[in-house]
């Protein structure tokens, strides 16, 4: 994925991770919202999309992949958590889990 495409990629994520309007995120940004869509649309097309999640204090990008008929999503931490859901949780609190597995004596 190219920086351009990284770039609007991780502000897509991060409007379904807040579960905000792209018209709202576009105004707090300073960005435009006819470029969230394009960009958007962009990507789908393409089947990429891509999430980011915070982990320890640092951004780490988590490619994320289409399966049709799929609804949800599956986060893997690690060799043996592996966690399913409807929906992507907040980047926040999936760090404090992985921060959690992470933890010695666990």
């Amino acid at each position: 994925m190219s920086d351009v495409s990284e770039y609007w990629s991780r502000h897509l994520a991060a409007i379904e991770t807040e579960r905000i309007t792209t018209k709202a995120y576009a105004e707090r940004e300073g960005l435009s919202v006819a470029a969230l869509y394009q960009w958007r649309k962009q990507l789908k097309g393409r089947g990429q999309a891509k999430a980011v999640t915070v982990q320890a204090g640092r951004f780490v990008a988590v490619e994320v992949s289409e399966v049709a008929g799929s609804m949800g999503c599956c986060v893997q931490i690690g060799a043996g958590v592996r966690l399913e859901f409807a929906h992507l949780p907040h980047p926040e609190w999936l760090a404090a889990v992985a921060a959690a597995v992470d933890r010695p004596g666990r």
